[in-house]
Order: structure tokens, then sequence, then C-alpha cells
């Protein structure tokens, strides 16, 4: 297992002004006051310079995943192995390195399309997290085990079974559990997780997505903080793709609001957090323990 964490995303905003409040002044991230020269904006949530960089687009969709290696020679390693299977590695330059706060960068295409941005060497920001809504904190480490990422994502993969071998084979995850949702025809989602305690941080859809992604989520560190951006987002008059529940696989105690352009967010707290060397992957028939009543968009209208 190579990859150590997801540890950014790359978002396609139409409207980046509000994203940016509804990333502050809802879900509590802080603005990161990054100054970039192409007018993107950056959310922290931890010592870490961003971990969503918001960017200016005439769509709103995911535009890349950052998934981070633990050191120079892991991350050749995981690009030689990408090249000898055939995959287009595309090398960023210096100056795009450093437009991530990373040491070097490397983009490729999952075999889904999913754009994914490969690097080590994140150079860390020590300015204290101050939440501008009191959050009090944000689950991103563990004890000693280090970085588990700003949460994880879950990417469409219509395709999921070669999907999975390449994140598996080639890239460096774990497959954690697979899970067939009820009602959904066979439709399956596969959980794959990095080398830190994290129960996933890269999942699998068996579908395709117009956003490019299904979910983004972030853990807060208490229930109290959960439940007070929910009420954050209701009087703001944000949508509720799922009311607060508690999920099967990862015991994420969570519920779903859309940001501005639509995609969703997972918000909760309580993940489980797993010791890989005593785990087996396993099947999940059930996604909930209970809650999370579904209202997509298209439902209302």
């Amino acid at each position: 297992m190579s990859v150590s964490a997801a540890g950014y995303l790359r978002i396609a905003s139409t409207d980046t002004a509000a994203w940016m409040v509804f990333g502050t002044e809802v879900l509590g991230l802080m603005d990161a006051q990054i100054e970039d020269t192409a007018g993107a904006q950056f959310l922290r949530m931890d010592d870490h310079p961003f971990r969503f960089m918001i960017e200016s687009s005439d769509t709103d969709s995911l535009i890349a995943t950052g998934l981070e290696y633990p050191s120079e020679a892991a991350w050749r390693a995981a690009l030689d192995t990408l090249a000898t299977a055939g995959h287009d590695i595309i090398l960023g330059s210096a100056e795009e390195a450093q437009r991530r706060c990373v040491s070097a960068f490397a983009t490729v295409q999952d075999p889904a399309d999913n754009t994914l941005e490969l690097y080590w060497g994140r150079n860390l920001d020590y300015v204290p997290l101050a939440s501008p809504t009191g959050v009090s904190g944000f689950v991103t480490t563990y004890q000693q085990t280090g970085d588990m990422g700003f949460g994880h994502c879950v990417l469409p993969a219509p395709n999921i079974d070669a999907v999975t071998d390449f994140y598996t084979q080639l890239i460096g995850t774990g497959l954690t559990d697979t899970l067939y949702p009820p009602g959904m025809g066979g439709l399956k989602i596969n959980f794959m997780h990095a080398n830190n305690p994290r129960q996933h941080s890269v999942a699998l859809f068996g579908g395709p997505h117009p956003l490019g992604v299904v979910h983004i989520m972030v853990e807060a560190q208490t229930l109290d903080d959960v439940g007070a951006t929910l009420d954050r987002a209701k009087k703001a008059g944000c949508h509720f793709l799922a009311t607060l529940g508690r999920h099967v696989n990862d015991n994420m105690c969570s519920a779903y609001i859309l940001a501005p352009g639509g995609i969703a967010v997972e918000y909760g707290c309580d993940g489980i957090l797993i010791d890989w060397e005593n785990y087996v992957p396993t099947v999940s028939v059930e996604g909930d323990l209970w809650g999370h009543e579904y209202h997509f968009p298209s439902m209302d209208e």
C-alpha cells in the first residue's frame, strides 16, 4: 500500500463567492486567504495550507482529487507502475506544484476518466485553525499515524471492476467494503482505504454522475459540531440531500448538504478507525443503521 491519504480536492464552481460563503459560514471551514494568480480561492480545515481549491468555471464539477504519497521514492515507484501498465502520466511543473503547496505531483486519469493528482511532500501551515463558526475541529489526523486527509470522496465508476483494479493494483489503496445498496438493482459501491486508519478515503460508485463526484465528506470532532452546522445549513436555505443518519460500514453519523452548484457534502462525526493488519474486507447489503432519508432535488420539483 502506497497512498497515505486523500489530501485535497480541486472544485470547479460557477459561483466561487457563494462556495466560499457556504464553506466558511455553513461548514465552518477557514478561508486560507492564499493569493492565486488564476483567481482560485482556498479552504482550510487543519495545518495543511488548504484542503479545497475552489476554481472559477462555467460548470460545476470536481476537477481533480489529490492523493498523497509518503515519500518521493514511493511516489516515483507509483508513477513507474502506472507507466508500465500503459497509463499516460503528466508531470506538473515546479510552478504548478508550488500552487498546490506540494514538492511534486503528476496527473493521471483513472479508467473512468476521473482526474487524479498524485503528489508527495505537502508544505504545512502551522497557523492554528480558527473556524469562523466555532467548529471545535476536524478529524484529519490520528495520534502517531499522521495525516488522514480531508475526509473522503466518492467517484463515479460505471466500469467499477476495472477502476477498482486500477486503485488497488496500481495506485496503492486497499479494498475495505463492497456495498450493494438496497433497491438499486445490484449496483455496487467499493470503498477503498489509504495507509491511515480512516475506513475509506476514496469510494467508487458503479454508475455515472454529471458532476464528476457523488459526494465529498468532512468529519467534525463532535456531534454538537455537526448539529450546529445542520442548523446553520437550514437557516441558510441549503438543500438537504439526506437527513441525519448513521452508516453501517464506517459508523459515520452524518447528513448530506448540497453546496452551491450541486455537489453533495457529507458532514459527520464518529467515523470508525481501523487497524488494517487485522482486518478482512466486508460486504454490506444495507447502507444505514438508521436515518439518512434521501431527498434528491428532482423529487422536490
